[in-house]
């Protein structure tokens, strides 16, 4: 059975689904924290804690630099993670339809910097207690819940009990009763959550006008981490031209002719490439052929 489980553990980290990847980098971290917590003293666990979340005040910050990344990963409490992957997971599917998985990745890593640096921002004011430290997702999945709302203010999702609601008023709704509610609780995460929706929401809206504002920061930071990559060797490889063809083949013709097999198929066929690489990199013929169904 672990044998199952690693091997499913390694196909979703090989895998381009980098929903499926968060949250499965969340859970691991919680289990594996709450073990240690478990098995050590309340100090030693403190000390854990504060060494992977991110500390309030911006030179103590800067002192631990790798929290601004790790502090968006780490959970304590059930229900904190458990609302937090399950609004990651509804928001991140719509926008991996749409959009390509790895902007659900961009939105998630730059809301949670972003929500980190207002909190120690607002921490150096003092306005948040100097020994206080931030960890968990919110941050991030505000960002990409605001961001999916911005891109797609119209999309209606079904809720049980209640019936369809456009996803711009659930987002709202959830950013109130998340954040606006009460900031005598929890001031120094709802700052953080301020942050991460205030993200999501800009860069939902440029993207919508076709800008990318994070094209030149992970530009950047690829050429830092490609830069630590040894060298690949060249490698020729033949391919096959006619089966190459036939999977990149454009959907044209009759699709009253088509079988119903066949439709999903290659509603299936788009639905990959979208997610591989965005609604754009659509041909206008799938993109018809999308439409086409949609309305069946």
């Amino acid at each position: 059975m672990a044998n199952f489980i690693a091997e499913d553990f390694k196909r979703i980290m090989r895998g381009k689904n980098y929903t499926q990847k968060l949250i499965l980098v969340n859970s691991v971290v919680f289990v594996v924290l709450n073990i240690l917590l478990a098995a050590t003293s309340n100090t030693t666990g403190e000390l854990i804690v504060r060494n992977i979340g991110l500390p309030a005040g911006m030179v103590s910050s800067i002192l631990k630099i790798w929290t601004y990344f790790t502090y968006m990963f780490v959970h304590q409490g059930f229900f904190h993670i458990l609302f937090n992957m399950l609004w990651l997971y509804w928001m991140g599917r719509i926008v991996s339809d749409l959009y390509g998985s790895q902007r659900v990745l961009i939105m998630y890593i730059f809301g949670g910097l972003a929500g980190g640096i207002l909190f120690t921002l607002t921490a150096t004011l003092g306005l948040i207690p100097s020994h206080s430290f931030l960890i968990g997702a919110s941050g991030g999945v505000l960002a990409v819940m605001t961001g999916t709302a911005a891109l797609l203010p119209d999309y209606q999702i079904k809720l049980l009990l209640i019936g369809p609601v456009k996803l711009k008023y659930l987002a709202l709704v959830g950013f109130i009763l998340s954040t606006v509610l009460d900031f005598t609780q929890n001031l120094g995460g709802k700052i953080a959550h301020v942050g991460g929706a205030a993200f999501g929401l800009i860069y939902g809206l440029q993207l919508k006008k076709g800008t990318e504002i994070t094209d030149k920061p992970v530009a950047v930071l690829r050429t830092i981490i490609s830069a630590f990559k040894p060298e690949k060797k060249m490698k020729v490889v033949h391919k096959n031209k006619s089966k190459n063809n036939a999977s990149t083949k454009v959907f044209t013709g009759n699709y009253a002719n088509l079988s119903e097999t066949e439709r999903q198929q290659k509603v299936d066929v788009i639905l990959d490439k979208i997610s591989q690489s965005g609604y754009d990199s659509l041909s206008k013929a799938e993109k018809d052929f999308l439409f086409t169904m949609s309305n069946r």
